[in-house]
């Protein structure tokens, strides 16, 4: 995606600013768009068509302070899932979600220890399962971009991710995480 959006961009240091503005940011704001969709896909949809109006609207972008990109980009993110998602309701594909942002886990100590050990439990799995988990959860890939990368079908990926999401819960359960 980051190519697409340099190619549009003439000045260098437009370019340079992007470049630094995306890799900062992008992941971050993937996480945004799917705490309100809870789809990995339509996240990504989201996220695609907020670059897009990101570049189409570029002289507002590079004429807003770099220190309030980051919020002017949150909107753009917010108002594109929200479309996305008001789009794919009128179709029945989704269901209705509140959309309260979750607060990022690096800010809340105990969401941040909780991650360690859902880290720690996912690299203790079997490998069939710890890979899986790893890309789905821990990189943020979907079900098509793990069995790309893994040589599996969509479907083996997706059984794999089932079933080590259900040895998690079990391990999480047993560590005192409660109702998993």
């Amino acid at each position: 995606m980051l190519m697409l959006l340099l190619a549009s961009l003439e000045a260098e240091e437009e370019r340079a600013a992007l470049t630094a503005f995306y890799q900062a940011h992008n992941d971050g704001l993937f996480r945004y768009a799917l705490s309100l969709l809870r789809n990995p896909s339509l996240a990504e949809e989201a996220l695609s068509a907020a670059w897009v109006k990101c570049l189409e609207h570029r002289e507002t972008f590079f004429s807003v302070p770099p220190e309030k990109r980051l919020g002017w980009m949150v909107v753009v993110v917010k108002h594109t899932a929200l479309s996305l998602h008001k789009r794919e309701a009128r179709h029945g594909s989704v269901e209705e979600l509140p959309w309260e942002p979750v607060a990022p886990a690096a800010q809340d100590p105990q969401h941040r220890q909780g991650h360690q050990d859902i880290v720690r439990m996912i690299r203790a799995m079997p490998e069939q399962y710890r890979t899986v988990l790893e890309l789905k959860f821990l990189r943020e890939w979907n079900s098509q971009q793990i069995a790309n990368a893994t040589g599996l079908t969509v479907n083996a990926v997706n059984t794999r991710i089932s079933r080590g999401r259900k040895l998690l819960q079990e391990a999480l359960r047993k560590e005192g995480y409660g109702d998993v």
